[in-house]
């Protein structure tokens, strides 16, 4: 009887080595692969000079919308889409000129207001205190949340990544009200010479007020 129970506390005690070894050995493995992935994030953005692709946007309330971007880092920015939507969305650093075409209109907003701008700027660094992270790799789609942590509200931007080839898909944006704005690159083309030319925005005649 006693060497039953010799037997029996003999296997619980392997046991509890053994799940402590695999738990010591994930945890451990975890940590490398964020790590890991932390790495190719900061050498793609460290790498990535411009940007030209095709974009499919999805907004808030299901409306799907296309177009042309381009990035020239650090701060340059241009987003045109077709029409029926007509707009033109530039920045050369310190604002977003947001025009619509149609009515020809213009309106400047501070870039800093904007989730977009730790791309557009080149801002992301994973020892920044200012900014909060949150990595997830599922199937091989890769996905960097980011958020401030001295900002209370829900805005944010989700950029996801594919593994093979490691490559910029997707970016989502979360605004002050919880909208979500969704944005699809395709047949992006990486680090080709840029005409300055595409940043600046149209310049619309000055209209007259009619009597």
């Amino acid at each position: 009887m006693k060497r039953i129970k010799i037997y029996h506390r003999a296997n619980w005690i392997y046991f509890l080595i053994v799940f402590s070894a695999v738990l010591n050995y994930q945890i451990p493995t975890a940590y490398s692969q964020v790590n890991e992935i932390q790495l190719k994030i900061n050498n793609f953005f460290k790498l990535l000079k411009s940007m030209e692709a095709d974009f499919i946007q999805v907004g808030p309330s299901g409306n799907v919308s296309n177009g042309k971007i381009y990035l020239d880092l650090p701060g340059k920015l241009r987003i045109d889409y077709q029409k029926p939507n007509n707009i033109l969305i530039t920045c050369k650093g310190f604002w977003l000129t947001i025009q619509n075409r149609d009515l020809k209109t213009t309106n400047n907003i501070p870039l800093e207001s904007s989730p977009f701008s730790i791309l557009i700027k080149k801002k992301l660094n994973f020892d920044n205190k200012s900014l909060r992270t949150n990595i997830n790799n599922i199937s091989g789609v890769i996905s960097l949340k980011i958020t401030s942590p001295e900002n209370n509200k829900t805005e944010g931007i989700i950029l996801e990544f594919t593994e093979k080839p490691f490559s910029l898909k997707k970016w989502i944006i979360k605004d002050t009200f919880g909208e979500i704005t969704t944005v699809l690159i395709q047949k992006a083309k990486y680090n080709n010479k840029l005409s300055h030319l595409l940043f600046f925005p149209d310049n619309f005649p000055e209209q007259n007020d009619s009597n």
